[in-house]
């Protein structure tokens, strides 16, 4: 059967321009048309506009009363040339994290205080062609990440500075400026995870020198950056949200599905009422069915089937073992929703079209066949090929660009669809501070220039 689809595309902007935040217009109305239930309109009236004032007062009360009240705090990182730390660390900063930015919330919290999930984003920002590393966090989580960051990195430095996103005009795209931007998400289920730093980088823990074994995706990436000239920017941005256990479990058993699956393992059915009532049902109708032939001949009922079958000898190719070695990987280490955007912004004079899409080719190394990949959510970056071609891209770019200085994600406040679920591990992949710079990025990227210590011990006094 042909997809016939294609030919209602329109059906998805009416349905959620129209129908889901007014379908509650729409139900009163059906309400108070039918002669039968209009008479019940003091039962149906109260019930509908309930439910919607429930979604307007949890609006209000976390974003308009508690949300308003977050301080938060933008620090640049500077690196130095040169660093020898293996990426596991960058990896345990990332695992700290987790735990100031994960806090469930109880039923107090939520209706009475506010309570929402926190976040952080860091960023990567090339300002006219000059490299910085920004963390933007709550006044509440900077110890914390100051202390991870400082742990494991002592020669960094880290100042507090003016938001970045507040050096251009609010409104863009206007008559002066223009903007275009890409989120990413995972081009798979969440249950595999990208290509891992594992893969580019040193064993676990070394610490190496030998220049040939150090394969640094994050290079291309600042080399791409660094070519932006005057009137342009480019800003990349991973805004991390903790997910706790039991927040999402769905994606938990989906993995387990996978692996099922992969292992070639039966699956344990549970029966349910209604297979124990079809049950009995056929067996009333059908009678016992009869098992061999002769005077050995038996009568037996139908029994429930429940497969236990799944301890049997498991042959599996290097391809599918090293799958299920990343699966399970995966599941075993705390996970964030992190929200990837880069956005291009530039005046239109010096407006470059080929700077627009710098992040794909920099998310390109982490692709696997196998696994899972990156890649750019084609439902909000500017551009349709259909109805208002000009007016939807315009509508968008005003939507990335103010998402981005927010820092929220696409369809907030929520952060489930198309947000990419990555753990630690994928984090210190895709957003780490160079391992060395040299090349282009050397002059325009900010860098420690001398390395700092304490006084010695020993130090005479007056």
């Amino acid at each position: 059967m042909a997809d016939i689809s294609k030919y209602f595309f329109f059906t998805k902007a009416i349905r959620k321009i129209a129908l889901e935040p007014f379908w509650w217009v729409f139900v009163l109305v059906f309400v108070f048309y039918v002669p039968f239930l209009r008479v019940w309109w003091w039962v149906f009236t109260p019930l509908v506009l309930s439910m919607e004032l429930r979604v307007l007062y949890l609006w209000w009360i976390r974003w308009d009363y508690n949300y308003a009240k977050t301080k938060w705090v933008m620090l640049e990182v500077v690196t130095p040339k040169e660093i020898l730390t293996p990426l596991k660390a960058m990896e345990d900063v990332f695992t700290v994290m987790w735990g100031p930015l994960y806090g469930p919330q109880n039923w107090r919290e939520v209706w009475c205080e506010g309570a929402y999930d926190s976040w952080m984003s860091w960023e990567i920002a090339s300002i006219e062609g000059n490299l910085h590393f920004y963390l933007r966090v709550t006044a509440d989580h900077r110890l914390s990440v100051e202390t991870a960051l400082y742990s494991h990195y002592p020669e960094l430095e880290i100042h507090e500075v003016q938001d970045y996103t507040k050096a251009v005009p609010k409104n863009i795209p206007n008559a002066e400026w223009d903007v275009y931007g890409e989120d990413f998400m995972l081009g798979a289920p969440a249950a595999y995870p990208i290509k891992t730093y594992e893969k580019f980088f040193e064993p676990q823990g070394e610490k190496i020198s030998a220049e040939e074994k150090r394969i640094d995706p994050i290079a291309s990436l600042l080399e791409l950056m660094s070519k932006i000239g005057p009137g342009e920017q480019y800003w990349l941005q991973f805004t991390t949200v903790a997910m706790g256990p039991d927040d999402e479990p769905d994606w938990k058993s989906e993995s387990h599905k996978i692996i099922n699956k992969i292992t070639k393992r039966v699956e344990k059915k549970t029966t349910t009422l209604f297979d124990d009532l079809k049950l009995v049902f056929v067996n009333l109708i059908m009678g016992p069915q009869k098992i061999g032939s002769g005077e050995k001949a038996t009568f037996k009922f139908l029994e429930a089937k429940v497969s236990e079958s799944d301890e049997r000898e498991m042959v599996l190719t290097p391809g599918e073992r090293e799958v299920l070695t990343e699966l399970e990987g995966k599941l075993k280490k705390p996970v964030f929703r992190a929200n990837i955007r880069g956005v291009y912004v530039a005046k239109r004079e010096n407006w470059r079209p080929s700077h627009r899409i710098l992040a794909r080719s920099y998310f390109a190394h982490f692709q696997t066949q196998n696994l899972n990949y990156l890649r750019f959510s084609i439902s909000t970056r500017p551009k349709t090929n259909y109805v208002f071609r000009r007016r939807i891209p315009f509508l968008r770019s005003r939507r990335m660009f103010r998402n981005y200085i927010l820092r929220f994600p696409s369809y907030f406040p929520d952060w489930i669809k198309e947000v990419p679920v990555l753990n630690p591990e994928e984090m210190a992949t895709i957003f780490h501070f160079p391992l060395k710079i040299t090349g282009l990025v050397l002059p325009t990227m900010t860098r420690v220039e001398s390395k700092k210590g304490g006084p010695p011990p020993n130090l005479p006094s007056r």
